[in-house]
């Protein structure tokens, strides 16, 4: 049976490549009633067999799929394909993965002990023994929306506001059991999503919180993938304090379904007008990129064996580029000049790291002078093609605004570089709560690797970010919709909800950006129903608009 900090399983199985019949499922036990009906296509992604060693997360029906995939050597009797999956399957009400990862170390071991020697099925056996659920309606989770409320984070920040105890908050409900945080969970992916998209992360973030229908592409091996989408998905989820503040109808929105590893043998769900759910998914299949009705936005990783330094291409179902504001590029820079500062490891150079550490009692943040150096050095290849160009506007007005404040640099600095500064202020110093949690753990964190507990940290510390960032966005729209009900009389018809440049900028937006522009007006239509009048960015002067 399962121990309590391991969940229980549905099935377990293990797929081979037959070279009559292609991928069958060669072993498996399971529970009653639950069916393993295309698992086999579902744990081996196309081109899989190109790697040695992958994991793979899936959805199958009311469970969440985990498979360990090993590439043996092979003859040509066996057609060079001497390859195993073992997975398992556990239920869905355990959250967006069931807790699979912490599985996955073990069928990892079973499929390397199989692909050495296939007729050794006890230790198959005796997993299933360990493991295996009481019942098939262990996998069956309550009703939908108790699922999703149940998923929301207490908080990442709370409704006021104190925001150094909302991490901790975080910390506990985001990455529950930090103490046995194992190499699989997807939470070790945070550092690699964050260099993997840079200041795109911020546009794909805004377009998971419009629950749009989000497709990755990327090549083998797929368990990074499969953790990005875990990790997109907890960033965007919706702190409960806002979530109780949005309308009833609005729940549907409050979270995003995760798919994650999709592939042709999921075109007729993904296809399915009757679902309501938006999805992250992941797939190897390019052919999926050709089904545009399938997806909103379509995403193509760089590949593995492509430039380092290669960006992600992301734009929506009608070919349209997806790009970071100039916002986005700012805050991006700032926010890894931070991560540089307090997090060591996370520096290409040791030195530098213990040169720029400064202490436990330096500021969060320097002078705006030595943050703008920062900035200059965290720009890479290619950032001009993924950021959204200084609009003719942007520029006559920060020109006019230059010009109006003497050249004088700290006296032009704006409000959203301030705020953005803040943003980062607000957050505790990562060193303090490393050491908060291995003082606070029971045991070492895996043997007490300390790359394990910073990226446990980084994981905790970049989730309260970003929710506070859906906070700074979805509280504004808040107030101005109940502000807008209080002044409509009963029976008029409710008013367009007016959005002004400082409202923009105080949501930590670009107001000179049309798409950021959009993004609220979708924002307003799919938590609140409501239209918007959103201002456009410029300059008036005596009434006349001049930019």
């Amino acid at each position: 049976m399962a121990s309590s900090e391991h969940p229980s399983v549905a099935a377990v199985f293990e797929v081979v490549f037959d070279k009559r019949v292609g991928h069958t499922v060669s072993w498996k036990r399971n529970l009653p009633d639950v069916s393993l009906d295309g698992v086999e296509y579902k744990c081996l992604p196309s081109g899989l067999h190109g790697v040695r060693e992958d994991l793979v997360y899936f959805v199958h029906g009311a469970y969440a799929g985990v498979s360990a995939f090993v590439l043996g050597d092979a003859d040509e009797q066996q057609r060079n394909a001497n390859f195993v999956a073992v997975g398992a399957l556990v239920p869905l009400s355990f959250g967006r993965l069931g807790k699979s990862w912490i599985h996955a170390a073990a069928l990892r071991e079973l499929a390397r002990e199989r692909v050495r020697d296939a007729q050794r099925s006890q230790g198959l056996e005796q997993f299933w023994k360990e493991n295996k659920g009481e019942n098939s309606g262990d996998g069956t989770p309550v009703s939908p929306s108790a699922v999703r409320r149940a998923s929301l984070p207490v908080t990442a920040i709370d409704a006021n506001r104190k925001r150094k105890r909302a991490t901790s908050d975080a910390s506990g409900n985001m990455f529950p059991a930090m103490q046995a945080f194992p190499p699989d969970h997807p939470a070790v992916s945070m550092f690699a999503l964050l260099d993997m998209f840079g200041p795109l992360i911020f546009p794909l973030h805004r377009a998971t919180l419009l629950r749009k229908r989000i497709l990755l592409l990327t090549t083998p091996p797929v368990q990074e993938s499969c953790n990005f989408v875990y990790l997109l998905s907890i960033l965007s989820s919706i702190p409960r304090f806002l979530a109780d503040s949005l309308p009833p109808e609005s729940e549907l929105a409050l979270r995003i379904q995760t798919l994650f590893s999709v592939g042709v043998h999921d075109i007729p769900f993904l296809g399915d007008e009757k679902r309501r759910e938006r999805w992250l998914a992941c797939t190897t299949d390019d052919i999926l990129e050709e089904k545009r009705d399938l997806y909103d936005v379509f995403v193509r990783l760089p590949s593995h064996t492509g430039p380092s330094y290669e960006w992600p291409r992301i734009r929506t179902a009608d070919g349209k580029d997806i790009r970071a504001t100039q916002r986005d590029l700012r805050r991006y820079r700032l926010l890894r000049a931070e991560l540089d500062r307090t997090v060591p490891a996370y520096q290409d150079d040791p030195e530098e790291a213990s040169s720029d550490s400064g202490g436990a009692s330096s500021p969060l943040m320097r002078a705006s002078t030595n943050a703008l150096v920062e900035e200059a050095k965290h720009t890479r290849p290619g950032d001009s093609t993924i950021c959204e160009p200084v609009s003719w506007t942007a520029m006559a007005y920060n020109g006019f605004m230059w010009w109006a404040s003497a050249g004088e640099m700290e006296a032009w600095e704006n409000e959203e570089a301030r705020a953005d500064r803040q943003l980062l202020e607000e957050l505790p110093e990562m060193e303090d709560l490393a050491q908060h949690m291995a003082t606070s753990s029971s045991g070492d964190v895996q043997g007490g690797e300390p790359q394990v507990r910073l990226k446990m940290v980084a994981a905790t510390v970049l989730t309260a970010y970003f929710h506070h960032m859906t906070a700074d966005i979805l509280q504004p729209l808040i107030d101005a919709v109940e502000e807008a009900d209080d002044a409509t009389e009963e029976g008029v018809a409710d008013a367009a909800i007016h959005i002004s440049n400082e409202d923009m900028r105080a949501m930590g937006l670009d107001s000179w950006s049309a798409a950021d522009r959009e993004f609220v007006a979708e924002a307003l239509r799919l938590y609140f129903a409501r239209e918007s009048k959103i201002e456009e960015g410029g300059l008036n002067i005596c009434g006349v608009r001049v930019c």
